[in-house]
């Protein structure tokens, strides 16, 4: 593996490499950085850092090459080679999913072409419509398209259904973007109380580790909103969400971190909003979650590196997307580079 960022950037003259630094330096300067010196931009830039994560690592007193740089996450994804493509797609990845967690039911797809139903729509079999339904992208790492939609009392008929559909068709010309509307999953009722603020996505990430290829849990963790950060998108660490860290035996909290008004990192142990205790509470039902996780990495032995969020639900998880931008909530507890099955995989994809 490269000594450092630099070099490796420096030395990306394969496809997949290329591409993950496209990819980078298009988010780059979209991110919505705090103020930073116009050096330690350049520095992050060079080093492959999305700006907003000076704060969540405290960089400029860390060790920059062992933490796992936003350039390095995206040119991961390679290591899977052509298998990446179920990662990439929603319906094809919630289909595989189906057989190991829960997923909420693609009721329609919806692209510049128009509607795609995936299930009959329910006015054609005089069913009530669902009260609420979720509009993601297609791509399931792409949150910036999701949000739910609360439909009214008139849904049921064909006329709002032909507009309401109308109007995302529109939507996705405009942003030239294949949209996916499901059903909504119904969180568990500790983490409502916890905050009632949108959902607290379980992040996951997998790996095989080196010497045998075994199924591993490489991380956990859980992002917690807050009304610091009301919005309607799941809401990530650089935005104000918490990072909560979960023990991957055990499913025990461990630890609590967030960045504060001030952009400087602070733990918690308990929510600021509502005083529940976080640190040292046990996530429903961890153990059939992490059963389930160990068993479909097992079973999917084409994958080595594997990034997944979920609702945890009352009866276990519900698939949420796939998700290579979440690194941030992992690693403000412990850089990634720091577990021997990341380090060994990216040394594959990096020469």
């Amino acid at each position: 593996m490269f000594s450092t960022h630099k070099e490796s950037i420096a030395h990306a003259n394969d496809i997949a490499s290329l591409q993950a630094w496209k990819d980078f330096t298009l988010r780059f300067w979209e991110d919505n950085a705090p103020t930073i010196k116009e050096e330690q931009s350049r520095q992050l830039f060079h080093s492959g850092f999305y700006r907003s994560r000076a704060g969540l690592y405290d960089l400029t007193e860390n060790d920059l090459n062992a933490y796992l740089s936003d350039y390095q996450s995206l040119r991961l994804q390679s290591i899977n080679q052509k298998y990446q493509t179920v990662l990439s797609d929603r319906v094809l990845c919630s289909h595989v999913l189906a057989n190991y967690f829960g997923v909420e039911k693609n009721i329609c797809m919806i692209s510049k072409n128009g509607a795609q139903w995936l299930e009959p729509p329910w006015w054609t079999n005089g069913n009530t419509a669902p009260s609420e339904v979720h509009v993601h992208s297609l791509a399931p790492d792409n949150h910036a398209q999701y949000r739910k939609i609360k439909l009214e009392e008139s849904s049921d008929s064909q006329t709002f259904q032909k507009a309401f559909i109308n109007q995302l068709v529109e939507e996705a010309q405009e942003h030239n973007e294949a949209l996916i509307i499901s059903t909504a999953p119904v969180q568990h009722s500790w983490l409502t109380n916890v905050s009632p603020e949108g959902y607290h996505l379980l992040h996951i990430l997998l790996v095989r580790e080196p010497d045998e290829g075994l199924p591993e849990i490489a991380a956990a963790s859980l992002t917690i909103g807050s009304t610091a950060t009301l919005s309607n998108t799941p809401t990530r660490v650089e935005e104000g969400a918490l990072s909560a860290s979960i023990n991957p035996q055990t499913g025990l909290i461990t630890a609590c971190r967030g960045l504060n008004q001030q952009g400087a990192i602070d733990t918690y142990l308990q929510h600021p909003d509502t005083a529940t205790t976080l640190v040292g509470e046990h996530l429903p039902n961890w153990e059939a979650i992490r059963k389930a996780l160990l068993r479909f990495f097992d079973e999917s032995s084409y994958l080595h590196v594997c990034s997944l969020s979920f609702v945890v639900t009352e009866t276990g998880v519900s698939f949420f997307g796939t998700n290579t931008d979440v690194m941030a909530a992992h690693q403000m507890h412990q850089p990634l580079l720091e577990h021997p099955g990341i380090a060994n995989h990216l040394s594959k994809v990096s020469g």
